[in-house]
């Protein structure tokens, strides 16, 4: 797999030709590199406002120092897969930075996931589980008393109950429960392996909008449907067909519903 800095220069067609036509190549024969680069080719995701107020404030001086102060490298240098030493210092420290500006930009800078009308939290979700596969998912464990747990606990953070059998799907196994973030707030994932269309996942958030019913819309070639209580909103996401997702909806909606 190619770093991303690699990618991104590709994209950018900063490569020399040689090193151009080996990520051409990669992109073209494997598939998880191919789903990388176009994830990192989407133009969606809000990177720029999530840059700007860093970067105001991003300690530039300071890793321009680091930088300046390292010993000048020598003619005799060894070099690592083309990279030598300071080289290789001054892009760690970069990825550094630009890894803690694209997560808080994945996670959803702008808006709350009650109050962006335009379903702001539900697009990085969609860009999240769009980059999962049913390889993502298989061989996470799947005991009985851990799912308890990992659902104890993401109840106990969004303030709902979550019991296994109110979640348990009919031939669709859950696989794993977790807390997530977007805008500061707790946001619940629940994952499923459908056998026959691969992940499944169940979102939660708090809200306080009131209720709402299902609505459905696609996002990257998945069906949601969402909807909201009293308490909660809702999302389900998958490749399913609408009415299975459809039917699936309603007992979420019997069994968690405020």
């Amino acid at each position: 797999m190619p770093s991303d800095e690699l990618l991104v220069a590709f994209l950018d067609g900063e490569l020399e030709a040689g090193e151009r036509e080996r990520i051409d190549n990669l992109i073209k024969a494997d598939e998880a590199v191919a789903k990388r680069f176009d994830f990192l080719s989407r133009s969606e995701m809000p990177f720029f406002d999530a840059f700007e107020p860093l970067l105001e404030n991003a300690p530039a001086a300071h890793l321009e120092s680091i930088l300046n102060n390292l010993p000048a490298p020598g003619a005799n240098e060894p070099a690592v897969n083309g990279w030598k030493r300071r080289g290789f210092i001054a892009a760690a420290i970069a990825a550094v930075f630009v890894g803690v500006v694209a997560d808080r930009a994945f996670l959803g800078m702008r808006g709350s996931p009650e109050g962006n009308e335009t379903g702001g939290w539900r697009a990085v979700v969609a860009e999240y589980v769009a980059l999962y596969t049913a390889d993502t998912l298989a061989d996470l464990p799947s005991d009985g008393q851990s799912q308890a747990q990992e659902l104890r606990n993401v109840g106990s953070k969004l303030g709902i109950s979550l019991p296994v059998e109110a979640v348990t799907l009919p031939g669709i196994p859950l696989k794993r429960a977790q807390i997530l973030e977007y805008d500061g707030r707790p946001l619940g994932q629940l994952a499923y392996l459908d056998p026959v269309h691969g992940p499944l996942a169940l979102c939660i958030v708090q809200s306080s909008k009131g209720a709402k019913p299902p609505q459905t819309e696609q996002r990257r070639g998945m069906n949601v449907i969402f909807w909201a209580d009293d308490a909660h909103g809702f999302m389900l996401i998958g490749r399913n067909p609408v009415d299975q997702l459809s039917v699936l909806t309603e007992k979420f909606r019997t069994a968690l519903t405020a």
